[in-house]
């Protein structure tokens, strides 16, 4: 007889987390691996959406990893996420029915969105404006056909 280990969820996303930490970190040498940004906006959402907590908690440490390696303000991306899935997100769900369109919104919010977020926080506060390449391009195709598949 096999008995079940209780805490195999915690385990396999701490794990997950563990993965992500070495997958980012090597996303900032090699620049044709995506930041998963868009994909961490999906899963944020989507925890959001059903009311689990473990699993919003390991999308926020994931996102604020990622703040701290690409150099970002700490909880914006938190922030910004959450002001979309509250306010812009819910519309958007309600009006838009086609399952590929919602994944180019949330990679659209994701990449683009979240930039003119910090261009606006920046320039408020007098800082230099982030930079934007032609990376963002081919992070946003590859993102689009993850959440595609996702969605």
């Amino acid at each position: 007889m096999q008995r079940s280990f209780s805490y195999q969820n915690v385990i396999s996303r701490l794990f997950l987390v563990v993965l992500f930490v070495i997958y980012i970190s090597l996303s900032s040498m090699y620049l044709l691996l995506p930041p998963l940004l868009a994909l961490l906006f999906f899963l944020y959402y989507d925890a959001l959406t059903k009311n689990d907590l473990f699993a919003l908690v390991t999308v926020i440490i994931m996102l604020l990893v990622f703040e701290a390696e690409k150099g970002f303000w700490f909880g914006s991306t938190v922030i910004f996420f959450t002001l979309l899935s509250r306010y812009l997100l819910p519309k958007v769900e309600q009006t838009i029915q086609c399952k590929p369109c919602i994944a180019g919104i949330f990679v659209a919010l994701g990449y683009i969105g979240y930039w003119v977020f910090m261009w606006f926080v920046n320039q408020v506060l007098l800082l230099s404006v982030p930079v934007i390449d032609w990376h963002t391009i081919l992070y946003m195709i590859i993102e689009f056909l993850i959440i595609a598949a996702l969605v």
